[in-house]
């Protein structure tokens, strides 16, 4: 069971919440092409602006993002690595839409894969990944919606991995917020990839094949580093982006757009409206002391609790740092403890449901009381 040391407790916090995540700007009009839309800051995941952000729709190729989590998640989890080689099948070299042209039997490194669907969107790319990962196309599918309502994308259902159009197969801005928040807070490695702009892959083939991200806006809009793209005829044109200046980042999204320059204007639009507004302060500096704290069965010494990175916290310009509630909450800690062991977490409440969280470390060992000691002072507090 956790022990909370409360470090300060101030009267309330001037945010309101909503959903999953709070909302800043209900009341505030942007002058867009298109109506479905959102911009969230993503440390905190406020939704800075939004419009029918839970109103359904064709992701088209936004669809992979999904795929791609559960790539990473692998690669994270020691399932799979970016030198394994996949083998294509034949489902997969069927598939048609933007394509590497992978052929059966082909084999290509998952690296060179992921880089085909990050960058050039490649349908059969994802779908060769898929079905390596999990043995069949219908289990990826099956997979991704599992997933999908893990994270609470409660308006999305999947039937492909591509993100071919079907009645079936629909999403929201807001479910797309989630998956595209999820990848750059769990797996930063994707903007290593989104961000190219260009690349170029080979696999046993003779020629390298030439990549070239959908994504126009990483040449365009200052601090854009992905993140995907989609287009069908029913679905318009889709972009999740994400941006980042000065240590601030920010995802936007915006679906059924009419045109790639409309799609790009909206999306320019929501991004600067959400730097705008936005700040970032620091509320304690790595190393700080935080507290002392003398552990339980321990030699009875007072540590020294400390920060292991700075807290910097992004919040709404009119907003005072100082207005923020914050507390440690101690682990269940077991002793002996080691130097730099981690051993705690500083929780910053930012709204009502929006919680951040910083780990506390100790600079020194703390040894467990010896029996003999234990017993001593045991007698002495039953005196006392």
């Amino acid at each position: 069971m956790k022990k909370i040391l409360i470090l300060l407790m101030i009267l309330f916090c001037n945010i309101i919440s909503l959903f999953k995540y709070s909302k800043v700007s209900a009341e505030e009009t942007l002058s867009l092409n298109g109506d479905k839309s959102l911009v969230m800051e993503v440390t905190t995941g406020r939704i800075l602006y939004a419009s029918n952000e839970h109103s359904k729709a064709y992701p088209a190729s936004m669809t992979k993002m999904m795929g791609m989590y559960l790539v990473l998640e692998a690669i994270n989890n020691n399932k799979l690595s970016f030198e394994d080689m996949v083998t294509c099948s034949s489902f997969a070299s069927s598939m048609g839409g933007t394509q590497i042209f992978l052929e059966e039997g082909e084999q290509m490194s998952v690296n060179d894969l992921f880089k085909a669907v990050a960058i050039n969107s490649a349908n059969d790319a994802i779908v060769c990944l898929g079905e390596h990962l999990f043995g069949s196309n219908e289990a990826f599918v099956d997979k991704m919606n599992k997933k999908a309502k893990e994270l609470k994308m409660e308006n999305t259902n999947f039937v492909n991995a591509t993100g071919f159009d079907d009645e079936n197969h629909y999403t929201t801005p807001y479910d797309m917020g989630i998956i595209a928040r999820r990848l750059v807070l769990d797996y930063q490695e994707v903007l290593e990839y989104s961000s190219l702009t260009e690349d170029y892959i080979k696999g046993n083939r003779n020629e390298e094949f030439w990549l070239v991200n959908t994504n126009k806006l990483l040449k365009h809009c200052d601090g854009m580093d992905g993140l995907k793209t989609g287009y069908t005829s029913k679905a318009g044109y889709n972009l999740a982006s994400t941006v980042k200046r000065n240590g601030i980042r920010v995802i936007s999204v915006v679906m059924n757009e009419k045109s790639i320059q409309e799609r790009s204007q909206d999306t320019i639009k929501l991004v600067n409206y959400a730097f705008s507004k936005l700040k970032v302060d620091r509320l304690f500096s790595k190393d700080d002391i935080l507290s002392k704290y003398i552990f339980e069965n321990s030699m009875g010494k007072e540590v020294d609790l400390y920060l292991n990175e700075n807290v910097d916290i992004v919040h709404l310009e009119n907003e005072d740092i100082k207005d923020f509630n914050y507390r440690i909450e101690l682990l269940d800690n077991k002793l002996p403890l080691k130097e730099n062991d981690i051993v705690g977490k500083l929780v910053v409440e930012i709204s009502e449901n929006c919680y951040l969280h910083y780990d506390l470390i100790i600079k020194e060992k703390v040894e467990k009381m010896n029996l003999f000691k234990l017993w001593i002072n045991n007698i002495i507090k039953s005196i006392v």
